[in-house]
């Protein structure tokens, strides 16, 4: 069985790469060539255990991500099975994994959504929580769009990262506050722990793109009740998991109108646009689901074969 570092996974993925293969994962899933089950969470002692996997039949790969949560600390482990021989393929280190499937996901909706929809460059990006997940977001991002200002909301940013994805990006990137950050944003990405919502709606402007993943638990949310409302489309990754898990739908008090929450296998599907008709606000809530982490690790390890044998040398 092949055992995948994190520091291995982390230099045989890109984000590109990666949403290429989580788009086709989830057409499988529309086809009915793949399924997964949800997120079961068990806790004892102040210990959390969470399990969720999927079968990916188009492609004769299972797995399973395990991670257990202590004192807020998680710990990911991926193990792939081989259908056609039916042992296990190969287990990978989760971290790296989990950072780059996350990130890479939100590139693949943002490009879906607001591609040829929004009718010009997206000029700016608002950024909250500058932790690992934040600062990937906004690189996997960099590969789809060109911002001139990026304005980052976070009371921990590091200047010098800031600095630093400022020359990457070249976009003025700046720490500001939420009211700052979100008026006239074409994007705005949420990657935090907050408990409660992180911005006011009334500040998005018309048809932006709102991207939320800081959570995956029913009590709690980072976006309003007025976000949701503006909202003309909302998209999740999977409704089963989605509709017990996203804080933001299930905290919806002013009535959740379902017929605007759409998940990826409907809209790959082509059942409905991904996006209402503009000046819509577009919101897409993710919370991870089995799938991504089956059709990632399946990534590493065929790249990991391939630079075993020399292959692209």
């Amino acid at each position: 069985m092949l055992t995948i570092t994190d520091q291995q996974v982390a230099r045989l993925l890109d984000y590109r790469g990666v949403a290429a293969i989580l788009e086709t994962a989830f057409i499988d899933l529309a086809r009915g060539e793949a399924a997964m089950h949800p997120r079961q969470r068990s806790e004892c002692g102040g210990a959390r255990l969470s399990t969720m996997g999927a079968i990916w039949g188009a492609r004769g790969v299972a797995g399973v991500k395990v991670y257990p949560t202590v004192a807020g600390q998680f710990g990911f482990a991926v193990l792939l099975f081989d259908l056609e021989t039916n042992v296990p393929l190969a287990l990978l280190d989760g971290q790296e994994l989990t950072r780059l499937r996350t990130a890479a996901m939100s590139l693949l909706v943002a490009s879906r959504v607001l591609g040829p929809a929004l009718g010009r460059p997206a000029r700016k990006l608002a950024l909250f929580g500058a932790g690992l997940q934040g600062r990937s977001q906004a690189l996997a991002l960099l590969e789809q769009f060109r911002f001139a200002e990026i304005h980052v909301v976070d009371p921990a940013a590091d200047p010098a990262w800031c600095e630093q994805l400022g020359h990457a990006s070249g976009a003025r990137v700046t720490i500001a506050t939420p009211e700052q950050a979100v008026r006239e944003a074409d994007i705005v990405v949420t990657a935090t722990r907050s408990p409660t919502p992180v911005f006011d709606g009334q500040w998005l402007a018309p048809g932006a793109f709102v991207c939320a993943m800081g959570t995956s638990t029913p009590k709690v949310r980072e976006l309003d009740d007025r976000t949701m409302q503006r909202a003309g489309r909302v998209i999740v990754e999977w409704l089963p998991q989605s509709l017990v898990e996203a804080g933001e739908v299930v905290l919806w008090k002013e009535g959740r109108d379902i017929d605007r929450v759409v998940d990826l296998p409907r809209l790959f599907l082509g059942d409905a646009p991904w996006r209402a008709e503009p000046p819509a606000i577009t919101v897409f809530k993710s919370v991870g689901v089995g799938l991504s982490d089956v059709a990632t690790a399946l990534l590493a390890v065929t790249r990991a074969r391939e630079a075993a044998s020399g292959i692209g040398r």
